[in-house]
């Protein structure tokens, strides 16, 4: 059995079946550079628990708003070179510190992690430089499913969901990478605090899934599924690389694709 494997089965034991530890490894490495402007913003939850989240070129010359939430793994500064193709372009991008990573309060789990996701896109959507312009969501691996829980939970705020190697649900990747025949006793005994698949189905705002062939992180059946269940318009755009590098391998013609759906959705406001 893989080493993988090991922990998430020891997390399985030890954690009511959540894998919250195996879905959020701390992020020990040093804070990268950041060379544009941020502006911090610290929310505090109702359970008291303080959340770092960054606004990357916040102006009200940008284009639009992007909300992204990055990997688990990863603290925002860290993630800041993959988004940097979107500020570059013109978009204001603003992200959130997970529970217990960078200067963020408490501990991760899925529900606290939801709960201030959604707390913080309600924030967001109320500022002036956000209110007058096109709101995207962007979630990139487990960030996908936040992407799509805050989506589906705020329609209205929302104007066109991105994902990019995000998975169908939490039981559904933790079986993926457990040996045969444990992962169907995995995908059965693992909670869903959401599942992205039910989710996606009652979605209507523009959708643009992104998956790699190569991925071996996350399934790329798992974005297929994703965009089958999907309502309304959407499209599969499929690339090769690693996972979720599509950004840092392809950030011309990913950034294309993002302003492809943006024109979309900003034509959509005018009209």
């Amino acid at each position: 059995m893989t080493v993988r494997f090991l922990i998430c089965l020891l997390s399985l034991l030890l954690s009511a079946c959540s894998f919250n530890s195996v879905f959020f490894p701390i992020d020990e490495r040093p804070a990268d550079a950041v060379d544009i402007r941020i502006e911090k913003i610290e929310l505090v939850s109702s359970d008291g628990i303080s959340v770092q989240h960054y606004f990357f070129n916040a102006s009200h010359d940008s284009k639009a708003t992007i909300f992204v939430f990055q990997g688990s793994g990863s603290t925002v500064l860290n993630w800041y070179k993959v988004v940097k193709p979107l500020v570059e372009d013109g978009y204001q991008v603003f992200m959130m510190e997970y529970r217990g990573f960078g200067t963020s309060e408490g501990d991760a789990s899925h529900d606290s992690i939801a709960f201030d996701a959604n707390t913080a896109l309600n924030y967001l959507a109320e500022r002036a430089e956000v209110k007058a312009k096109p709101l995207l969501i962007m979630g990139q691996s487990y960030g996908g499913q936040l992407a799509i829980y805050v989506t589906h939970k705020n329609q209205h705020l929302v104007d066109g969901l991105i994902t990019e190697g995000t998975f169908t649900s939490f039981s559904e990747e933790a079986a993926s990478f457990s040996p045969w025949p444990i992962s169907s006793l995995v995908n059965l005994i693992v909670l869903n605090e959401y599942n992205s698949l039910d989710l996606i189905q009652d979605i209507k705002t523009n959708k643009l899934f992104i998956h790699s062939k190569e991925d071996h992180v996350v399934p790329f059946d798992m974005s297929q599924k994703l965009y089958i269940k999907a309502i309304g318009q959407k499209e599969l755009w499929t690339i090769n690389g690693k996972h979720v590098a599509g950004l840092l391998n392809n950030p011309e013609e990913y950034v294309s694709k993002v302003n492809e759906l943006f024109k979309k959705t900003h034509n959509k406001q005018i009209n």
